[in-house]
């Protein structure tokens, strides 16, 4: 975890010690200092959870409708070991600045359309998504190319 989430968190939690404080000191009701120290803890925990989209990690909020593949990743399901597939992409709408990680439910019908996606994109073109009326995601080509790989010269013999 990063430092500057860690300060964030010990301020948080800082903010409801001293509320706690004051509760304790206070002359309410007794039952309304108990749902104000439960509130505020609630609080805690969802702000604590909600850390995670500040680190990075994977949304599972929708796909936004059109987009531009940047990778993928998938985990396939083992139901041996009872673990779900997931299928990991990082995606970039036209207006956004920077790319968001999504997870989606693993499924092999998005994973052979990602294989496909990826070896379009081995030949050099630029992969755009998007979303149909159905949910499902379909991948195809954009207009623009890109940039062939340039082989890197050999080495002078001395």
């Amino acid at each position: 975890m990063s430092s500057s989430l860690i300060l964030l968190t010990i301020t948080y939690a800082f903010g409801l010690f001293v509320l706690l404080l004051f509760l304790i000191q206070s002359r309410l009701q007794f039952s309304l200092r108990i749902f104000v120290i439960l509130a505020g803890t609630a609080f805690y925990l969802v702000h604590f959870f909600s850390l995670d989209a500040l680190r990075g990690w994977p949304t599972d909020s929708p796909l936004p409708e059109k987009f531009t593949l940047h990778a993928w990743r998938f985990q396939e399901p083992n139901p041996v070991e009872n673990q779900f597939g997931y299928i990991y992409l990082w995606v970039q709408a036209q207006d956004w600045e920077h790319p968001r990680a999504y997870t989606l439910p693993y499924s092999s019908e998005l994973h052979d359309r990602l294989e496909v996606a990826q070896a379009r994109r081995d030949q050099g073109y630029l992969q755009k998504g998007r979303k149909d009326s159905g949910g499902s995601v379909k991948f195809s080509d954009t207009s623009r190319r890109l940039p062939t790989k340039k082989s890197m010269p050999s080495e002078a013999k001395s």
